[in-house]
């Protein structure tokens, strides 16, 4: 889920309350949701790079 879906889901979205908890600036939560940080299985990711589409062939 998108880091934003996170807030609004656990945090009802407290973006300063999410900060917080994660001991960080909420300028630091902007800078996350800005740049598509997601959440999967409790850890934030960041995305680095598109991967290029693969046609599973058999």
């Amino acid at each position: 889920m998108t880091l934003t879906e996170y807030i609004n889901t656990y945090y009802a979205g407290n973006q300063s309350a999410f900060a917080k908890a994660c001991e960080v600036k909420p300028q630091q939560v902007t800078k996350w949701i800005n740049g598509n940080f997601i959440v999967v299985n409790g850890e934030l990711y960041s995305p680095r790079r598109e991967l290029p589409f693969v046609s599973c062939s058999e």
